[in-house]
């Protein structure tokens, strides 16, 4: 076995998506379409495979990498500091032997170790995809990243099990939010429609999502319509994505809308915004249906992520956040981190 890198660029897209879904470590972020777009577009998509050239190129990893460039939300003492850095991490072929491991281990440490040093690289980070069927199944499991020489971090996020019985699905929920989704549903005042990949329906997303920042006071926060477009015109109809509007029945007013990342029978609450001054628990109300309309798709199995846990904050915007993730009868999951562990002064050698 011959291991050797190839790009993005230089794979197959059927060939990569085909690798994914057959590998318990895949998930929607690692698909072709999906794993070199970011939010922030100053981040210079690095994502690559490693291929067994002896074998028809065989996949035997791929992982999903940026280069971050300095984007402005970096803490003030990385900024102007070259940085890498992978939202989910990697996908590695399942039961490779150990001795195919070792070599795509070497392979992979020398290429990030060289572009480590070629382009003055002061670090490496990397999250790892909490739904996948390789982390759900192995919760108490090492941190992969270890064996990949990242030494090992942790955070949460919260999730939904949808195979929990029907009459649990709202009683688990917090008092408020079980409160706030009867009264709007009893009010007959809104209904949930899937937006359309179309030009009105995006300018709609897009205006939303504008509204949400301004107001939240996060306006450099503000992704780039064609970040919007993408997900749009591209994820959409790909199928591993859909957004839903909640809308006025009498005005046909959208009030407020939901982005959602869908990978076999796990979702993910992606992106979520909404206009101005709205009856309070409308977005609960919203995100609680969505749930609850794809728990029945996936026939009453599977997993739904509401999103990062910040469960140590005690005020500001990201301890409103946690609250609102955690209110729909979640729990805990870990999301396994690392940082590379070897960052040469000197080339190796």
């Amino acid at each position: 076995m011959t291991c050797e890198i190839r790009q993005q660029s230089q794979v197959d897209a059927a060939k990569w998506d085909e690798f994914v879904y057959a590998n318990s470590m895949g998930w929607a972020y690692f698909l072709y379409e999906k794993i070199g777009v970011d939010r922030y577009v100053s981040y210079t998509n690095l994502s690559f495979a490693i291929v067994d050239s002896d074998h028809d190129d065989e996949i035997l990893l791929v992982q999903q990498l940026h280069r971050t460039n300095n984007h402005p939300f970096l803490p003030k003492f990385w900024r102007f500091r070259e940085s890498l850095t992978s939202r989910w991490g990697f996908v590695i072929k399942d039961n490779l032997p150990g001795k195919h491991f070792r070599k795509v281990k070497a392979c992979y440490e020398a290429y990030i170790d060289d572009y480590i040093w070629d382009h003055h690289i002061k670090r490496f980070t990397m999250d790892l995809a909490p739904l996948s069927q390789w982390a759900i199944e192995h919760r108490d499991a090492p941190n992969p990243a270890i064996f990949l020489s990242f030494s090992p971090r942790i955070r949460y996020t919260y999730v939904v099990d949808l195979s929990k019985p029907d009459d649990r699905m709202l009683a688990d929920c917090e008092e408020t939010t079980r409160q706030a989704i009867r009264k709007i549903e009893a009010s007959g005042k809104y209904e949930i429609v899937k937006a359309r990949p179309c030009e009105e329906d995006c300018r709609t997303f897009i205006g939303l999502h504008k509204e949400t920042y301004t107001r939240t006071h996060c306006r450099g926060g503000i992704k780039a319509d064609s970040y919007h477009e993408t997900i749009f015109y591209k994820f959409i109809p790909a199928g591993f994505c859909e957004v839903y509007f909640l809308k006025e029945r009498d005005s046909g007013l959208v009030l407020a809308a939901i982005a959602v990342l869908i990978y076999k029978n796990t979702a993910y609450y992606w992106w979520g915004d909404s206009r101005n001054e709205l009856e309070v628990g409308v977005n609960k109300y919203l995100l609680f249906n969505i749930i609850c309309q794809l728990r029945e798709r996936f026939g009453k199995s599977g997993f739904f992520e509401t999103g990062g846990a910040y469960a140590y904050l005690r005020s500001g915007k990201y301890k409103g956040l946690n609250d609102f993730k955690k209110c729909f009868g979640t729990f805990l999951v870990p999301i396994h981190q690392g940082t590379y562990a070897k960052l040469y002064h000197k080339r190796r050698g």
